[in-house]
């Protein structure tokens, strides 16, 4: 009953105008940078790792821009309950459609890879407006509450959200039935549970894990990985680039995909600060904190 009365109120919440709704975004700013401080610690600490080599002041600079960008995020997403179709509203200009619209004219199941960087819940509507269903993989919310409103907002025809420990049977019944064709969205820079790290790299100045198993389920079924970049253009807009991590044929040294993506990522943060989740506490525990047993690398 709770999450029904909260969805109704952000449909209605949704058809404000894009203008009010970003002068509300600002009230969020300033309630949540400045009077509740969430997570600053956090994020100043992970600012301060990654990078050490600018100025305090470039450092705030960035932050503050983060916690306009983070502010801006709540109603972008509750401006997305308004659209339940597969066409496209135009939050998210994708420069490259024709790499994928080549993909699906050949039937060709693909994995998308991208990081909680610009606004990542634009992405489906994108990868459904080419044509492509989308399998989106996601990570359980501890919430309750919290986890029943994202797969509401996150409802659209030709979308199936799948818990991360359901993919590889979901990637099973997508074969058994040969179904048309998908694509496997992952956003993949979350940091992987003690016991399910494989693999570190240097990422932003520091040892992080990552997850391989986007690389895993591509090399297993041989699906082209594309990484999935975002520009911010204005309020609630955004541009979108593709870039080919791996083409499904070429025969690679292991982690070489996932390598890819890292480095990708970090130059889109590196580019755009402010548009990744600083927020999240990524670095969690370090390298010398996990058992040689626990993890390669």
């Amino acid at each position: 009953m709770e999450s029904r009365i909260i969805w109704w109120l952000l449909k209605g919440l949704s058809w404000i105008p894009d203008r009010v709704l970003r002068l509300v975004s600002r009230g969020i700013y300033l309630f949540v940078y400045h009077f509740f401080g969430y997570r600053k610690r956090i994020v100043r600490e992970n600012l301060d790792r990654s990078f050490p080599f600018l100025s305090t002041e470039s450092r705030l600079d960035i932050e503050r821009k983060f916690y306009h960008q983070f502010s801006e995020l709540f109603t972008e997403i509750i401006r997305l309950v308004r659209s339940k179709s597969k066409i496209s509203p135009p939050y998210l200009h994708l420069t490259q459609p024709e790499l994928l619209q080549e993909y699906l004219k050949k039937g060709q199941n693909l994995v998308i890879m991208a990081g909680h960087y610009g606004n990542w819940e634009l992405i489906t509507l994108s990868l459904l407006a080419v044509g492509y269903r989308v399998l989106a993989v996601y990570k359980p919310q501890s919430s309750p509450l919290a986890s029943d409103l994202m797969n509401r907002i996150r409802q659209k025809p030709g979308l199936t959200l799948i818990p991360m420990k359901e993919t590889i049977r979901a990637i099973h019944r997508e074969k058994d039935h040969n179904a048309s064709p998908y694509c496997l969205l992952l956003v993949a820079d979350q940091i992987p549970a003690r016991g399910d790290i494989h693999f570190w790299i240097r990422f932003l100045n520091q040892e992080t894990a990552f997850f391989t198993g986007g690389e895993k389920i591509a090399l297993r079924f041989r699906m082209p990985v594309i990484y999935f970049d975002q520009h911010k253009t204005s309020f609630g807009s955004y541009e979108g680039f593709l870039k080919v991590l791996y083409d499904g044929n070429e025969d690679l040294p292991e982690y070489t995909i996932t390598t890819r993506f890292a480095n990708l990522l970090e130059a889109s943060i590196t580019r755009e600060p402010p548009l990744w989740l600083w927020s999240h506490r990524r670095w969690k525990y370090g390298k010398e904190n996990v058992l040689l047993n626990d993890a390669k690398g």
